[in-house]
């Protein structure tokens, strides 16, 4: 797996560095910090030991060989995270700070024409195929294949297509309606890294810099944002209208909870839905919906589980419930009546922020966000997720789905 990714970086790198860019970077400075930083992360003194330590070691000595003069901010941006792929981290990111492109060009047809006459503009990586040909063979691709085309929202049409080692997944546009954007231009690149999961290189859609994005799972025609033409299933998301906090009774035999978050910028809100749920709570069977929860404190969440022991209890997850939401799926599957039903998780789960510290890089550049919580025992689903026992189905709503689960179990 190190091996592709680093081909995959290399590739990337390859595909941009053929344009001239004039504003640069000491970009050794910038890596000796990151390295310093990651140093006293729980993850990697876990993590970087023997053969790893030599590979970190390594790494570092290639990428500076490569720093000796100053390099273009997005070449430095890709050297650097090579160094950082090397720990098994979802939740510790290193992100591009500035923006391409700001609101007010954005808001300004004058200035917009001008930023489209500069080197940043014109250089922004394109394929070179020919569109329509692409096009032509995308959309001749069965729906259920993973090549084909993508809609973002309603402004954007990305053809998605192996690159020719089959090492990653390209996304370029082939459709937009968007003034800051033009057919042909890259919007990313997705390298695959077990089984389902992909860590995505990507261009933000309104500000146009780069990113990165570790453990996105590319299933039921959803890579991250974009969803695959053809496919409008989408019983896997929660009920857009829900707040993080739902209680119900569905009848006689089963209730439904839905926890969206254990942040902790809604104490109260917590504690008041806690005691509503402790109050009414009387069914033997109890769905508890996770799907995109996102983590929080463990406060939150742990006391439900004492309060389910003793119930049926039917667990519900997506790709995006993460962090916490996934520490407190494991708790629940431990509770001698219960089933996994969903799909997997993100797997953002073994390491965590307290206090969140982020810190700019010494050029100004960059942003790096290190961890400092240690969950090491649960790094078997670090960057792959927890599978559920019960898989649903992506075509059939997801609650009618579990109702006939519970109902089966029932008989």
């Amino acid at each position: 797996m190190r091996n592709l990714i680093t081909i995959s970086l290399v590739i990337l790198f390859t595909i941009t560095s053929v344009f001239s860019q004039s504003k640069t970077c000491d970009c050794k400075t910038d890596l000796d910090f990151i390295v310093e930083k990651m140093r006293k992360m729980p993850s990697f003194k876990k993590q970087i030991k023997g053969d790893k330590k030599d590979d970190f070691e390594n790494t570092y000595q290639n990428l500076v060989s490569q720093m000796k003069q100053p390099l273009p901010f997005e070449d430095c941006y890709k050297l650097l995270l090579e160094q950082t792929l090397l720990v098994n981290d979802v939740h510790f990111s290193l992100g591009y700070k500035n923006a391409i492109l700001s609101n007010e060009i954005l808001k300004d047809s004058l200035k917009l024409k001008a930023f489209k006459l500069t080197e940043e503009f014109k250089n922004h990586p394109k394929v070179n195929l020919n569109l329509d040909v692409l096009k032509q063979r995308l959309e001749a691709e069965p729906i259920d294949a993973i090549e084909g085309i993508y809609r973002y929202g309603e402004f954007q049409k990305v053809g998605v297509y192996y690159s020719e080692d089959k090492t990653m997944l390209i996304g370029v546009l082939l459709e937009n309606s968007l003034k800051h954007w033009e057919v042909g231009q890259i919007k990313f690149m997705a390298t695959h890294t077990s089984n389902q999961k992909y860590n995505l290189y990507y261009y933000d859609t309104d500000t146009r810099k780069p990113g990165f994005v570790k453990s996105i799972s590319l299933e039921n025609g959803r890579l991250w944002s974009y969803k695959k033409e053809g496919n409008s299933f989408n019983y896997e998301l929660p009920i857009k209208e829900q707040s993080n906090w739902e209680f119900k009774t569905i009848n006689d035999n089963t209730q439904y909870i839905y926890l969206g978050t254990f942040s902790n910028s809604n104490k109260k809100k917590h504690q008041s839905f806690y005691k509503e749920v402790e109050n009414k709570l009387t069914t033997e069977n109890v769905i508890v919906d996770l799907r995109s929860n996102s983590g929080g404190n463990e406060k939150f969440s742990d006391s439900y589980v004492k309060l389910l022991k003793n119930k049926n209890v039917y667990i519900l997850t997506n790709c995006f419930a993460g962090s916490n939401g996934e520490q407190f799926t494991l708790k629940l599957r431990q509770i001698k009546n219960s089933k996994h039903l969903g799909q997997t998780t993100r797997g953002i789960i073994a390491y965590g922020m307290n206090y969140g510290y982020n810190y700019d890089t010494p050029s100004g550049y960059f942003n790096m966000t290190p961890t400092d919580m240690n969950f090491h025992k649960f790094i078997e689903y670090e960057g792959k997720g927890i599978a559920p026992e019960i898989p649903l189905d992506f075509n059939k709503d997801w609650m009618e789905q579990t109702l006939e689960i519970i109902a089966n179990d029932a008989q």
